[in-house]
């Protein structure tokens, strides 16, 4: 039950990085891209998880991997690194299902397929990630996760969740404490 817990709260963290950030200052800024989802950031080190949106040369997702995953290894040099099979299968990776709308999906972290997320086009064509941050929709922005304890068997003291409600395009962040 406590693995479960932590890989709940490890995908949520999977999320989100704003201008109004809570994360570490010390902490690279992500560079901004046009097919960037949302990222997580994690208290272990500055390596980043990123998720863009993987398009076709016409500009739709690609239906059967409409999500690419991979790390920022500002640890390293800060280059771009691919999951391992472990991370991807069981921690990072994101599973999807096209919904009954045209470049709409439905995805999850493969570590906890509860917490769904929407990947579609906002009306600028700009792909996103939508989630429910603080009991609103919102597009994820980044996730920051605070953790304790070794890289085998951390212990997650909290999340933080950032993004941008759908509806009034403010600032919106959820701390969420297991």
């Amino acid at each position: 039950m406590r693995n479960k817990r932590l890989i709940y709260y490890i995908i949520l963290g999977l999320t989100f990085t704003l201008s109004t950030s809570f994360s570490p200052s010390n902490y690279p800024k992500v560079p901004d891209s046009p097919v960037r989802l949302f990222y997580i950031q994690r208290s272990a080190n500055t390596n980043t998880i990123v998720y863009d949106a993987n398009l076709l040369p016409n500009g739709n997702f690609d239906k059967e991997n409409p999500v690419s995953v991979y790390w920022l290894r500002y640890q390293e040099q800060g280059q771009k690194k691919e999951l391992t099979w472990i991370q991807s299968f069981l921690a990072y990776g994101i599973s999807s299902k096209e919904t009954n709308r045209e470049n709409d999906f439905e995805a999850w972290l493969v570590s906890y397929k509860k917490k769904k997320l929407r990947i579609a086009f906002d009306k600028n064509r700009k792909p996103f990630a939508q989630l429910e941050i603080n009991h609103k929709q919102a597009k994820l922005d980044h996730v920051f996760v605070k953790t304790e304890g070794s890289n085998l068997r951390p212990k997650v003291l909290y999340v933080e969740v950032f993004g941008k409600d759908l509806t009034t395009g403010d600032d919106i962040y959820e701390k969420i404490k297991p």
